[in-house]
């Protein structure tokens, strides 16, 4: 009976799986081939037969890895290529709807992006923050994706402000609902199983640990609002943190959004940004894999010490 148990959820497990790569590969390779089908961007435009073949081969290679990963149960690795496949079709979704409504372009002109805007009323701002707001505390939508809309309609710095407010209302709503309201609330909100598992991660390791998380993308930080709620975090150090994080990733998201930053439409910049990327991914990986070891170095650094010996060997 149990065999059966056992191998019934195998089956299960094996074609979400199946289903989960399938889907965002279809999608990466969707929006990626619609996106430079479409681009305008010069150096995509002069070299756009090369970006296509070589996009292909990046997606269907990134696909066939997850299934081996999947297969030899390398999870993390498995996992990893998951999200690099969601992102590319969030991303590139993202783009070609906005080059293909023209939202992008209107960002280049202060007159246009008057006009786009006011044909939404005097609703438009209160209605942006609002969605900002609400894509933290309940609906599925990343945050990464509403904060580029913002850029495309309001520019890089409103966007980002609008943005900033919507979103840090939202964390501090969430830090009260895991505090006070509890596991039940939170669990009911963002998933119990989702919930466990990063309570699970940040156990122990709950200030230096979560900051890093909230800085660095890859995370989900909306759930990490609930998480927060409920571990040992101060409510004044959740405040004080929340702010500077989100100021931090919110302005630094939109920014590099608008190509201010560093530019999409440059060989070089899009070296940077794969190099960045890269880098980004190897530290989060890092902070996932080894959050111990990272408390227990900023604990020892910065925890306070007493004739020689730290706060935790003399309790």
């Amino acid at each position: 009976m149990e065999n059966d148990i056992n191998n019934r959820k195998k089956i299960k497990d094996n074609v979400l799986a199946a289903i989960w790569i399938t889907l965002l590969t279809a999608a990466a390779l969707v929006f990626g081939i619609l996106f430079i089908a479409d681009a305008n961007i010069a150096f995509i435009a002069e070299y756009r037969k090369i970006f296509l073949i070589s996009y292909i081969v990046v997606v269907s290679a990134a696909s066939v890895l997850s299934v081996v990963f999947y297969l030899v149960k390398r999870e993390i690795f498995y996992k990893l290529l998951l999200i690099f496949l969601g992102l590319a079709a969030g991303f590139l979704a993202f783009f070609y709807l906005t080059s293909v409504t023209g939202l992008w372009d209107k960002v280049d002109s202060v007159e246009d992006l008057r006009e786009f805007v006011s044909s939404y009323g005097r609703f438009t701002i209160p209605a942006f923050i609002l969605l900002q707001f609400l894509q933290v505390v309940l609906l599925p939508i990343p945050g990464m994706i509403t904060t580029g809309a913002g850029v495309a309609l309001f520019g890089p710095f409103f966007g980002a402000l609008y943005s900033f407010i919507g979103i840090t209302a939202a964390s501090f709503v969430a830090f009260f609902i895991g505090r006070r309201l509890g596991y039940k609330v939170a669990g009911w909100l963002v998933g119990q199983e989702t919930l466990d598992k990063w309570l699970e991660v940040v156990k122990n390791k709950d200030k230096v640990v979560l900051t890093f998380m909230f800085i660095f993308p890859f995370f989900p930080d909306d759930i990490l609002c609930f998480v927060a709620g409920l571990s040992s975090m101060s409510a004044g150090y959740y405040s004080v943190m929340i702010i500077i994080t989100r100021l931090l990733s919110v302005y630094v998201t939109s920014y590099s959004f608008s190509g201010r930053i560093i530019p999409y439409n440059t060989w070089w910049g899009i070296i940077i940004w794969a190099i960045l990327f890269a880098f980004t991914l190897a530290i989060c990986y890092y902070i996932y894999k080894k959050g111990d070891a990272v408390e227990k170095f900023f604990k020892d650094k910065f925890g306070g010490r007493k004739n020689g010996k730290s706060d935790d060997s003399s309790r």
